[in-house]
C-alpha cells in the first residue's frame, strides 16, 4: 500500500491482511536505517489476530521515497500525517491507537504519543534507552558511509550467542541479515538517523505528556545483552514513563530477530 505525504511516497505494509472496520490500530516503528521488514513475524501475526497494522517505511527508508527526516520530532509528526491521512482514505481508526518503535523508533512513538496522547492506548517501546548517544566513531563511520559504520552496529546490537551463530533456524545468522539490511541504506540515511537519535532531548516532554494521561499503557522490552541501548538508558526510560518492564534473556538489541518467539509472546502478553 502506497500513500503519498507532503508530497512524498511512503510504503505502508499491513502484515498481509487488509484492515477491518472496528479493529484497533497497531502502529510498527522501524528504527535507524532499516525499514518494515524487521517486523514481518509480529506484522503477520497481529494484522490475523484483531489488528490492523501500519508497518510503514520511514521516508528515504526501504521502498519509500523522500530524504530521511532530521529529527525524531519530524519523524513523529509525519507518523502522524501518515496515520491521518490513511484515516481519511481507508477509515482506519485513530482512537486507542498502539503505538510501538524499535530503537530509534521507539523514541518515535514516544514523541508521537506526547503529541498526541489522547489518541493513544498502549506505548511500547522495543530496545528503547534515553539518552540515546550514539559514540563519535560511530556517527564519524556512518557520516562517512563506511563500512565500518554497519560493522560497528552489527556488533553491539547482537548478544554474543548470535555472533557465534546461535539461532533455531540452520543456516540462518541474525547478525549477517542485519548487516545486509543495513547495507541498503541509501547514502547519508544512517547518518541522518543516528543524529537524530543523538540529539534527541525529549523524553522528559514526553513523560510529563503521559502523566497527564493515565489511560496510556506504556511497556518497555529490552535485552539482557543489548549493547546499543544498555540496561541503564532502558532502566531510565522505564523510571521517566512509569513503564512496565520485560526483559528479553539471551538477547541483544535486535530482539525481533534474536529471540522472535521471545517478543511475540511479550507482546500478545501485554496487548491481551
Amino acid at each position: 500500500m502506497r500513500a503519498v505525504i507532503d508530497g512524498t511516497d511512503i510504503f505502508v505494509g499491513n502484515g498481509g491482511v487488509e484492515w477491518r472496520e472496528g479493529q484497533r490500530t497497531l502502529v510498527l516503528q522501524h528504527g535507524a536505517g532499516m525499514n518494515r521488514t524487521i517486523w514481518v513475524l509480529l506484522a503477520r501475526y497481529f494484522a490475523r489476530h484483531g489488528f490492523n497494522v501500519v508497518a510503514a517505511d520511514l521516508p528515504g527508508h526501504g521502498a519509500s521515497g523522500g530524504d530521511a527526516l532530521q529529527s525524531i520530532e519530524e519523524q513523529a509528526a509525519h507518523l502522524w500525517l501518515l496515520l491521518e491521512a490513511l484515516q481519511q482514505s481507508h477509515g482506519l481508526s485513530l482512537n486507542s491507537v498502539v503505538l510501538g518503535g524499535h530503537s530509534m523508533g521507539a523514541l518515535v512513538v514516544a514523541e508521537a504519543a506526547a503529541q498526541q496522547s489522547q489518541r493513544i492506548g498502549d506505548l511500547i517501546m522495543f530496545g528503547a534507552g534515553y539518552p540515546m548517544a550514539v559514540a563519535q566513531p560511530l556517527l564519524d563511520a556512518a557520516q562517512a558511509n563506511d563500512q565500518a559504520a554497519v560493522d560497528m552496529i552489527a556488533i553491539y546490537s547482537h548478544s554474543f550467542a548470535s555472533q557465534l551463530g546461535h539461532n533455531a533456524v540452520a543456516g540462518i545468522s541474525v547478525q549477517n541479515s542485519a548487516m545486509a539490511l543495513l547495507e541498503q541504506c541509501l547514502p547519508g540515511v544512517l547518518y541522518t538517523d543516528l543524529q537524530a537519535c543523538n540529539s534527541y532531548q525529549g523524553m522528559e516532554a514526553v513523560a510529563g505528556s503521559l502523566a497527564g494521561n493515565p489511560a496510556v499503557n506504556c511497556t518497555v522490552l529490552s535485552g539482557d545483552g543489548d549493547r546499543m541501548t544498555p540496561m541503564k538508558s532502558a532502566n531510565a526510560v522505564v523510571e521517566l514513563t512509569n513503564a512496565h518492564h520485560i526483559v528479553l534473556h539471551d538477547c541483544g538489541h535486535m530482539m525481533m530477530s534474536e529471540q522472535p518467539e521471545q517478543t511475540l509472546q511479550a507482546l500478545r502478553g501485554v496487548l491481551a
